[in-house]
């Protein structure tokens, strides 16, 4: 289960308090400002992250999240900013949120056309300035739990 899995890697973030950097809390309004920009209803264990973290960088990995309310003028790790400016520049479907640039080209995305038994968006990969029809939208965690959960767990080997 999802939630689950983020509250193990919130237990993992605070015992390794040396390797995080976050915005601290954010309030309920602002996280309902950046889902009605997106036009998506965020899962809840990504709305407990938002609450908990705002935007987080853990040693070297940055989990986009939301911590400004001028999502125009802000920049990475902004969740709605990077969504925006890949649905600008590269016509990036609405049905994806940026969550994570892995460096390579590759962007780890909310998939909201592609739900968990939970009804909730699943991870999938964007390859940005691709042709949506070269996209193959891999499956690479079955929730934001999951996914964090991973990262968190991968960074403290």
């Amino acid at each position: 289960m999802s939630i689950e899995s983020y509250n193990k890697a919130k237990e993992i973030i605070e015992a390794n308090e040396e390797l995080v950097d976050d915005f601290g809390e954010m309030q309920e309004s602002l996280i309902i400002k950046a889902q009605k920009e997106l036009g998506v209803d965020f899962p809840d264990e990504y709305k407990y992250f938002l609450s908990d973290f705002g935007a987080l960088t853990f040693g070297s990995i940055e989990i986009y999240g939301v911590f400004k309310e001028d999502f125009e003028n802000s920049g990475v790790p902004d969740a709605v900013w990077a969504t925006l400016n890949e649905r600008k520049l590269v016509n990036m479907p609405q049905y994806l949120v940026v969550i994570y640039n892995t460096g390579m080209g590759e962007l780890l995305c909310l998939n909201f056309r592609d739900l968990n038994d939970n009804q909730e968006p699943k991870i999938t990969s964007y390859f940005a300035g691709f042709d949506e029809s070269a996209q193959k939208h891999e499956v690479l965690y079955e929730s934001f739990g999951d996914f964090i959960l991973d990262m968190v767990k991968e960074e403290i080997l």
